[in-house]
Formats: structure tokens, C-alpha cells, sequence
């Protein structure tokens, strides 16, 4: 295993505690206090230093053990690697796994040598030159005692002036000289600028900074002695390492030609010299397996390739099998002896009884089987594998248990009985690592009897289940039989693989059936009151137009029907691709086809212009669904932004159908989502952007030219719902009256009174001087004539149609007057017809009421007068009949 962070994370405090905080209280214009400030400062990050080194200590012998446990790992596992016979797939499948996960896990956990080596001389070199400028200040200290020679810091071109400065003169005639000098410069009182010179307590400061900085420039060599003596180790261990990765690879490759390609030998072969073969399977399984191997064996000295590995899986498993019967056992007397006192469970059907105590045992095996455990490694790989047995007969259990009725539980059982046993020998045969010859013997005749008896069950209980049961287990048999094919021409660990992938497909597609069918059932239960409670507390919106606003109480059960469950569908064949693969340890297989891209375009100086992969692809897809929540999420939180707004701005507590301009921004809401969609997608497929903006740059001119109408379209699009128009309002364009029921980015939809949909190009309707009726004013102006017989009463027909009208001012779905209150209705003389005089009855009404207002209105009308006796006179003629012409 590659050594821990922890030696990184006990080196960090010792390099942090060295740096000394030498800018803290510093004076720079006084360097009497600037040495008293160093010295305490220096003092301080010594203390910590040493105090740190003391962990960094104990840090350090502890790496140096997992360093020496890593270099052994390396040894164990060339040895693993290199002693694994061709013969043995699983075997050599394991080892090669081993080693490149242990490669893997040293790359990712690499300590940073250079890196910290760095740091070291950094401060090796600042304490050396600090010590360098400490002894320079005058009066100067000639060497630092405690100091190496090698550590030392030397300014050459200084030395080089000191030694023309005092020539040939012995150290001792130099001493006296430095002396004489240093009390002439004390004596001297009468220069107010004497040559500058240390006091004696400045001198005894000076000393001390000498003495800490020079005790931690030797503790950072110290570290840095220790730190390149174990990066040589460790580039050791590395390289050891990176060679058995190197022919693991090698082998991969070769193993994955021998399986996918040339195959193993052909079964017809194999019938023509089936007693050779059969003794060979007899002796295979005798040495690998043989259960005397198991006498006083160490469970501490037990490896890979001990004698007593083959028995001791089969042991293993045996003990699993038994651990699972012994459940469903237990769990059953638990379940009677329960259902004596709990009334409920003695209603449940034997069916469903049998299948909760099944799944409840499965369960239990389960959580055991995935306990940490401190056993060898291929013992815990071997509990994994049981592990993911133990979640495809849980997941199919639990479908079942949660879908069908208990009359077709029964039959659903014995329908996915032959998958369920066939996944314990396939998953069997890969934990006890069985020998490739006698693969080769046994496993056709094995694939061959589930598939018969797989083809027995779908006559049998198919056409008891569901439609699709009956469907998954014709799917089963025909993975069957052509895993069957596969491994009749050879290609044995083929078709096992073809085989472990539909055990992952099956319990992958059961646990998203089973979510899939809680949620419809969640839906059906509880989603209904939430709604109605939520609808409850929309009280500005009218109850018809709350149906659109119901996020707040289903956002949980889109987000897992929308987006989760897609998600889950579109991972799941990779995702089953790949735990097939691992099962087998040729993890390495699945990055190849699922992570390398399939199209990878470059240009002559080497950049990506275009990169796909089946990841890619699947990621972009999952995104989709993700991206499309997102948006409709956004959309539903700006509607009741913008209501409550609008609410707020205008002390209103009801906000009537359409009254609210939402087009333009649920526009651009989909437009920034989708942008960003797009974006990310181009950036997973690597286009590079340069190119993109050249390419734009390119054609911007053409697409400007041909796509001029449409990008006109556009921007008259979103000054149209930028204020001009909103869904909802009435207009009238070129004489025809409609509502507007949509509002693109392309044209504009007009519904007619006579129900036809009418579309507008944006930039023909807002060149068009159309009539927004609705725009600041609901109500609009409405006038009926209605013509009288000459020599009638008008105030008598004014009273008759004022009183007859009062019944038209009624209200509408929210609760607004059809008829304007501050108006009213007004009855007057409107003019003097040929046949009749002409009384208008003129009112305000709601533009949406226009037409149904109008003919209940004439009927009104007509009834009253007829009431009252006052005639509607038609048109009349006085013809003069001349019989002849005068002679």
C-alpha cells in the first residue's frame, strides 16, 4: 500500500514553525530593536520547531514503516504477477488486477518529493544568508562556532576585499587590529556620527539571533537529508512497480485477445478426446482443491498462492450458502411465531410470505457479507462477489414482491428461478477461481441445461405474470442460449461475461422497476391531497389556472420521474458493462471501450477539434434530463416571482388569467438554460472555442444574409413579448379578431371567434396596425341598436330596456363585473331610421365576454320588448302600382 498523507501532513507544521516571523515588531529604522525583535521572534519559532520535530519524529518512522510495508507490497506482488500460470484465467486475471490497482493507488497517493525538497532549500539558503548578515554587522563575529562549514553562506566578493584589506597578517594580528579599531570607534565622542558598531547589549542580541537562526537552518538540513534519502526508496519502490504494471499491461492485452478473439478450445474438439480431457479436469480439480491442504494451516501466512487457497474459497463459499439457508430458516420461524400474536401478518398470502421471508434473509446475508474484514485480499473480493448475487436476488424479490399480486408471485418466482441459480454457479465458479480446462468441459453442458430449463419455465409460468416478466424471461433464455453458442465455439470467459452483465441487467432493471412503481404508487396515494393542500394556498391565481403552478408540491417526484429514473436507465448499461468486466478484473477493458474516445480529431498541431466517446455520449444525455428540470424548475419559480410582484406593485390580491406578462421571461429562462447546455456539451466533446469563433466569424456574413428574415423574426419576437403583446390578449389584425395563444420566436398564434388558429410572421404583425383590446383596459366599448315603431314612448322603452338589462351585469370566472361598474349601461336615441327610430343600448364590457355578452344581450333585449308590448318594425315600402300611361 503507498504511504499515507501523514508524513506530508507532520513535515507541513515543522516547515511552517521554521519560517520566522521576522516582519512582526520590526523597526527598520532602528536596528538595535530590529535584533531584539529577531531574537524573540527567532526564539519562538525554535521552541515550535523543536516541539514539532519531536511529532514529525514519530510521523517519520511511522512512513518509514509503511514505506518499507510498500516495497514489500512491490515484491509480493511481482512475485504474484510473474509465478501465475497461462492456463488459469482466473488466476491471472486476479493478479494482473492486483498489480494495476496497486499502481493506480501509489500514482494518486504519490508523495511530493520535489516539492517539499524545494521548500527545504528555500529555507536553508534564507537561514544561511540570515546567519551571513548577522556576523557582517559590526563589530563582525569571525565564524560561527555551531555552524558547519558546509552549511555556511559566503559572500566571495566581500571576502575577497577583506583579504586585500588585511593582506598577510596572521589571525592574531588581525584580531588585534578589529579590536583596536572597535575601541577607537567606542572612544571617540566627539563625532555625533561616529562609525556605526553594535552596543554590548545590541552585540548580546545579535548572538542570540546567530545561535537560533543557525539551530534552524541545521534542523531544515536535517529534514532535507531525510526527505531525499527516502524519494530514493521511494523512486525504487516506483520504478519495481512501474515494471510490473508495464507487463501487466502487456499481458492484458494478450489475455483480452485470447478471450474476445482466438477463444479456448471448441467443444466439438473437446467431445473427440473427452476421457483425455475429463482426466485432466479430474487432476486440475484434485490439486487445486484438495481439502487436506487445509491440515494446520496459519491463517496469518495464507496468500495467494498457497496450496490451501483452492479449499479454503470453496470452504468459503460452502459457508455463505449454508449462512443463507440458515437465514431463510430462522427468518421463517421468526415469521410464524409472529404472525401467532400479530393479526396482520396472519392475512398476507403464503405467496407473499415466502417472498418477504426470502428478501429479509437475502438482506441479512447481505450486511454481513459487506462487514470490513482484515482477511486476504482475494477473500474479500470473493465476499464481494457474493455480495452483488446477494443484490440481484434481493432486487428481483423485491420487483416482484412490489408489482405483481400473489397469485403471480408464485409463478413469477418459478419464471426467474433458472436465472437465479444460474447466477450462483457462474458467480461460484469465479470465486473459487476454477482452472480454464475444466471451464471448458463443464460449462457448456451447465449453459446448456439453464437454457432448457429457462426455455420450460417462459412455456410454463409466462403467461401467468405480467407482459413484462413473461418478456425478461424470453430475454433470459436467449442470453442463454447464445451464451451457449458463444462457449460451444470456444470463447468460454466470453460468454461468461455475456452472462454476468445480464445478472447486473436484470437487477439494475428490477430496483428501477420497483422505484419506478413506489413513485407511480406515491403518485396515486399522497400526491393528490398534496396537490389539493397546495392548490389551497395559491389563493391569488383562480382555481383553473392552478393546475400550471404545482411545482412547490411536486417538485420531489419530478425531480425522480424526470430526472433520477431517466438517469438511472441511461447509466445502466455501462454501468453493467463495467461490473461484469470487474468481475472478471479487466476494468482496464471497460475504460478502453467506455472511456476512450471513438472519435478523436486533432489538426497538424495536435489540438483536439472534436473528441466522442461512449462517456460523452451518455453524460450528455443524462444532462438532458437534468438541464430540462432545471428549466422547467426555474420556469414554475419565476411564475410566482413574478405574481406575487405584481401583486405587491398593485394591492392586489387576485391575479386574473393572462394579466401577468410571462412570455418574455419563460423565454429567456429557456433560452440561458438551453445556452448552457449547449456549452457544457460543446466542452465535454473538446471543440475548441478559437475554432468556433473563427468558423462564426467566417459565416456570420452569409448566415446574416440567408437567415436575415428568421433572425427578424426573432428580435420583432421578443419586442412583441417585451411589452406589445402577452398570451391571452385580444386583438385585431387585417379585420379578423382572435386571441393570442402563442407568442414564438418565429411567429405569433391568433385564435379566431370561430376557432380557427391564425399565425403571424412577428415581422408581418408588427408591421401590421393591429388593435390590442386587452393592452392597459380589459373592458372595451359595445354598442346594440334597436330599432321602434315612430310614435313610441322612448322613455318608456328606456325604463323597459334599463330595468331588462340589470340581469347582464353579472360576474365572471374571477369574480370581475362583465358589465364596467363606473359606467354602467346608458340607453339612447341614437338616430331616425327609414322604418323605425333607432335606440342604442351602449355599455363597457370584458373583451373575453365580447361575443357571449352580445347574443345573450339581443335575446334580453328582444324579450323585453316583446314583454312590454313594444314592436320591432321591419323595413317597410310604399310601392305605387300605375296602370297605364295617359294618351
Amino acid at each position: 500500500m503507498a504511504p499515507k498523507l501523514r508524513f506530508l501532513l507532520a513535515l507541513v507544521p515543522a516547515l511552517v514553525f521554521g519560517v520566522p516571523a521576522v516582519a512582526d515588531n520590526v523597526n527598520e529604522n532602528d536596528l538595535g530593536l530590529t535584533l531584539q525583535a529577531l531574537r524573540n521572534n527567532l526564539s519562538k519559532d525554535y521552541d515550535k520547531r523543536v516541539a514539532a520535530d519531536k511529532s514529525f519524529d514519530n510521523q517519520y518512522r511511522a512512513q518509514r514503516r509503511e514505506m518499507i510495508a510498500t516495497m514489500k507490497k512491490c515484491n509480493e506482488l511481482a512475485i504474484l504477477l510473474y509465478s501465475q500460470k497461462q492456463d488459469f484465467t482466473f488466476d491471472l486475471t486476479y493478479a494482473l488486477e492486483s498489480v494495476t490497482r496497486e499502481y493506480d493507488d501509489y500514482m494518486t497517493h504519490r508523495l511530493p518529493y520535489d516539492r517539499i525538497v524545494g521548500r527545504l532549500d528555500w529555507d536553508i539558503e534564507r537561514y544561511a544568508r540570515l546567519v551571513e548578515s548577522l556576523r557582517r554587522i559590526p563589530p563582525e563575529v569571525s565564524s560561527v562556532e555551531v555552524l558547519p562549514d558546509s552549511l555556511a553562506y559566503r559572500n566571495r566578493s566581500i571576502d575577497s576585499l577583506d583579504r586585500a584589506r588585511w593582506g598577510n597578517r596572521t589571525p592574531e594580528e588581525i584580531q588585534r587590529l578589529r579590536a583596536a579599531i572597535r575601541e577607537r570607534m567606542r572612544s571617540d565622542s566627539t563625532n555625533t556620527d561616529r562609525p556605526f558598531s553594535l552596543s554590548e547589549e545590541e552585540s548580546a542580541n545579535r548572538d542570540s539571533c546567530l545561535l537560533y537562526a543557525s539551530e534552524l537552518l541545521k534542523l531544515s538540513a536535517k529534514s532535507k537529508a531525510r526527505i531525499i534519502s527516502d524519494s530514493t526508496h521511494y523512486q525504487r519502490s516506483y520504478l519495481r512497480l512501474k515494471e510490473s504494471y508495464d507487463y501487466a499491461q502487456t499481458r492484458y492485452v494478450q489475455l483480452q485477445n485470447r478471450i474476445f478473439v482466438q477463444g479456448q478450445t471448441a467443444y466439438p474438439s473437446i467431445l473427440k478426446r473427452f476421457g483425455s480431457y475429463w482426466r485432466m479436469v479430474s487432476r486440475e480439480l484434485k490439486e487445486k482443491y484438495d481439502f487436506a491442504n487445509l491440515d494446520n494451516v496459519d491463517k496469518e501466512t495464507i496468500t495467494f498462492n498457497s496450496a490451501s487457497r483452492g479449499p479454503l474459497l470453496v470452504s468459503f463459499l460452502l459457508i455463505q450458502l449454508l449462512s443463507l439457508g440458515l437465514s431463510i430458516l430462522v427468518i421463517s420461524l421468526l415469521f410464524r411465531l409472529l404472525a401467532r400474536v400479530v393479526k396482520p401478518l396472519q392475512k398476507v398470502p403464503q405467496e407473499q410470505r415466502i417472498g418477504y421471508i426470502l428478501l429479509i434473509s437475502v438482506i441479512i446475508c447481505g450486511l454481513l457479507t459487506f462487514l470490513p474484514s482484515k482477511t486476504s485480499n482475494f477473500i474479500v473480493t470473493s465476499a464481494n462477489l457474493i455480495g452483488t448475487y446477494l443484490w440481484l436476488l434481493a432486487a428481483v424479490i423485491a420487483a416482484l414482491l412490489v408489482r405483481l399480486k400473489p397469485k403471480s408471485l408464485h409463478n413469477g418466482l418459478k419464471l426467474y428461478r433458472p436465472l437465479l441459480i444460474a447466477a450462483i454457479v457462474v458467480i461460484s465458479l469465479r470465486v473459487v477461481f476454477m482452472p480454464n480446462t475444466t471451464m471448458n468441459v463443464l460449462f457448456p453442458p451447465i449453459l446448456l441445461l439453464f437454457s432448457v430449463w429457462q426455455l420450460i419455465a417462459c412455456f410454463k409460468h409466462g403467461n401467468e405474470v405480467p407482459d413484462v416478466d413473461r418478456t425478461f424471461g424470453w430475454i433470459t433464455f436467449f442470453v442463454f442460449a447464445l451464451s451457449l453458442g458463444v462457449s460451444f465455439f470456444g470463447y468460454i470467459f466470453f460468454a461468461l461475461i455475456i452472462m454476468v452483465w445480464w445478472f447486473f441487467q436484470m437487477a439494475i432493471i428490477h430496483t428501477v422497476a420497483t422505484l419506478s412503481h413506489l413513485l407511480e404508487q406515491f403518485r396515486e396515494k399522497r400526491m393528490p391531497h398534496m396537490i389539493s393542500e397546495y392548490k389551497k394556498r395559491l389563493t391569488f391565481l383562480n382555481a383553473s389556472d392552478r393546475d400550471g403552478l404545482i411545482f412547490g408540491a411536486t417538485w420531489m417526484y419530478d425531480l425522480i420521474k424526470s430526472v433520477i429514473l431517466p438517469v438511472l436507465a441511461l447509466q445502466a448499461i455501462p454501468l453493467c458493462i463495467r461490473l461484469s468486466l470487474e468481475v472478471f478484473d479487466f476494468s482496464d477493458l471497460y475504460n478502453t471501450i467506455y472511456n476512450h474516445p471513438f472519435v478523436n480529431l486533432t489538426n497538424a498541431e495536435g489540438v483536439t477539434g472534436l473528441r466522442l466517446s461512449f462517456r460523452t455520449l451518455v453524460t450528455a444525455s443524462c444532462l438532458f434530463f437534468v438541464f430540462r428540470y432545471i428549466n422547467y424548475a426555474l420556469t414554475s419559480i419565476f411564475q410566482v416571482v413574478k405574481y406575487k410582484e405584481f401583486l405587491k406593485a398593485n394591492g392586489r390580491s387576485v391575479v386574473r388569467k393572462n394579466e401577468v406578462n410571462l412570455s418574455l421571461g419563460k423565454s429567456v429562462i429557456n433560452t440561458l438554460v438551453w445556452f448552457v447546455y449547449i456549452v457544457m456539451v460543446v466542452i465535454m466533446v473538446k471543440l475548441p472555442t478559437s475554432s468556433l469563433t473563427i468558423i462564426a466569424g467566417g459565416l456570420s456574413a452569409g448566415i446574416g444574409i440567408a437567415l436575415k428574415d428568421i433572425i427578424n423574426n426573432i428580435i420583432y419576437g421578443v419586442q412583441l413579448m417585451s411589452g406589445r403583446l402577452r398570451v391571452g390578449d385580444w386583438i385585431i389584425c387585417d379585420g379578423v379578431r382572435g386571441k393570442v395563444t402563442k407568442i414564438g420566436y418565429q411567429s405569433t398564434e391568433i385564435e379566431t371567434i370561430e376557432g380557427a388558429v391564425l399565425s403571424y410572421l412577428n415581422a408581418n404583425l408588427f408591421a401590421k396596425n393591429f388593435s390590442n383590446l386587452t393592452r392597459y383596459d380589459p373592458y372595451e366599448f359595445i354598442k346594440i341598436v334597436v330599432g321602434v315603431p315612430y310614435g313610441t314612448d322612448v322613455e318608456k322603452v328606456r325604463g323597459v330596456l334599463e330595468e331588462a338589462m340589470q340581469e347582464m351585469r353579472t360576474k365572471d370566472s374571477y369574480n370581475r363585473d362583465v358589465v364596467e361598474p363606473r359606467k354602467g349601461i346608458w340607453i339612447a336615441f341614437e338616430d331616425f331610421g327609414d322604418s323605425s327610430v333607432n335606440i342604442a343600448v351602449k355599455q363597457n364590457v370584458l373583451v373575453a365576454e365580447h361575443i357571449a355578452y352580445c347574443d345573450r344581450a339581443r335575446e334580453v333585449i328582444y324579450n323585453a320588448l316583446d314583454s312590454a308590448g313594444i314592436n320591432i318594425p321591419f323595413p317597410q315600402r310604399d310601392i305605387h302600382i300605375i296602370s297605364g300611361a295617359k294618351e
